[in-house]
């Protein structure tokens, strides 16, 4: 997989990249650091954990149900379109839900702020950050605010005070215990559900797996549509463990399914650009760029979408794109022979449409697709949150 010119990481990160994916070239030195520095981190972790559970350190409870949507390691694990899933699951119960989330690397992460009212979009992508704005654009038909801050806790009082919230969808949350919550749910990848099996920094888990103590439930993504169809011949696994686990909590499991969201072709003199049709570039070469925690992933998708791919740009999880990026993607693309650039949604939300030259884009979006679960999941949601299922999302 191809990186763009000049976004390499620094060579420090790099070499720790190379010790949490077990990359045999990494540094054996290195890695014996960081598993120091990960047993130092788990301590900390630990400590924190107990301060909440002896009632050291409160967590609060809003005058609201809250549903946390998190997971247990660094990376996408498919944290966005879930929450987005659970918003217009219990929209679709016919309760009012907001989303709450961070706001990470936006400008408003610090002192926090509306998104969107449900009514329009009142930050921009670089103050709500790349994912909240997503979500918010998404929601926005349902009439869904979506609320960012660093203090999660004011900004869900602020959902309730504003809109008469019924239910909070806290995203990224299973960290954020500060927070009470009535539902917990962990995503875990199907791939790599514990990473490497250390803590940060020597690998990827945000805390010990004992702390899945704490979920009420655990949903495996990215699991093959195959076998989510299927889902051993129709017998749904959500009342059973994880394996080597009694604490017999349900696990779910969900495909990630991927989508054509946008088409997008030549900008016009005020902007804008030509929405297009998939169907017109099937079987064209492509060049694909992203800024994901896991660029593999999405690398991997394309290709089992069929698209013909001649290059791929990877950049940063969170990249702030400029329009000499897009240009010098552009010229790569055209140097590899390709005749259409992909993005993802999380990136598309980064680009000016004035950026987008004669070379069309496709965007690929993501749902969360259930299966055979699909049924015994909301059923398990309506029940936790105590919530009359009138239909589903």
């Amino acid at each position: 997989m191809a990186k763009h010119d000049g976004q390499n990481p620094p060579r420090l990160m790099a070499s720790i990249t190379a010790v949490m994916r077990e990359d045999p070239s990494a540094s054996g030195r290195l890695a014996v650091l960081l598993k120091g520095l990960a047993g130092l981190y788990g301590i900390g972790v630990r400590c924190r954990i107990q301060l909440f559970r002896n009632r050291w350190r409160v967590s609060h409870r809003l005058p609201c149900k809250v549903v946390s949507i998190g997971n247990i390691t660094l990376g996408g694990t498919g944290k966005t379109p879930m929450s987005i899933y659970m918003a217009r699951l219990i929209h679709g119960f016919g309760h009012r839900v907001a989303i709450v989330s961070r706001g990470y690397k936006g400008s408003a992460e610090k002192n926090g702020g509306v998104v969107s009212d449900g009514q329009a979009l009142l930050m921009d992508p670089s103050s709500a950050g790349d994912e909240p704005f997503l979500m918010a654009q998404q929601l926005l038909p349902l009439g869904i605010p979506v609320i960012v801050g660093r203090d999660r806790v004011r900004a869900g009082r602020q959902a309730v005070q504003r809109y008469q919230t019924g239910v909070i969808v806290l995203d990224d949350g299973f960290q954020h215990i500060r927070l009470a919550r009535d539902l917990d749910i962990v995503l875990l990848d199907a791939q790599h559900p514990f990473g490497n099996g250390y803590l940060v920094p020597r690998g990827t888990l945000r805390e010990p797996l004992s702390s899945l103590s704490r979920a009420d439930a655990c949903l495996l993504t990215r699991c093959p549509p195959a076998a989510i169809a299927k889902r051993f011949a129709g017998q749904s696994q959500s009342n059973h463990g994880l394996a080597g686990d009694d604490r017999r909590q349900p696990v779910f499991a969900a495909a990630h399914a991927p989508f054509i969201s946008e088409c997008f072709s030549a900008e016009h003199s005020d902007g804008s650009a030509t929405k297009i049709q998939m169907d017109e570039w099937r079987g064209c070469p492509v060049f694909a760029f992203s800024g994901l925690a896991r660029n593999d992933t999405f690398h991997k998708m394309l290709c089992g979408m069929g698209f013909e791919l001649r290059g791929y740009a990877a950049f940063a999880d969170h990249h702030d794109y400029s329009h000499e990026d897009i240009l010098a993607i552009a010229r790569q693309a055209g140097r590899k022979g390709a005749q259409v650039l992909v993005t993802t949604e999380k990136d598309r939300v980064k680009l000016a449409a004035s950026w987008l030259g004669s070379m069309p884009l496709l965007v690929v979006g993501i749902r969360m697709d259930l299966g055979a679960d699909t049924e015994a999941f909301e059923r398990f949601v309506a029940r936790k949150l105590g919530l009359s299922a009138r239909s589903g999302p």
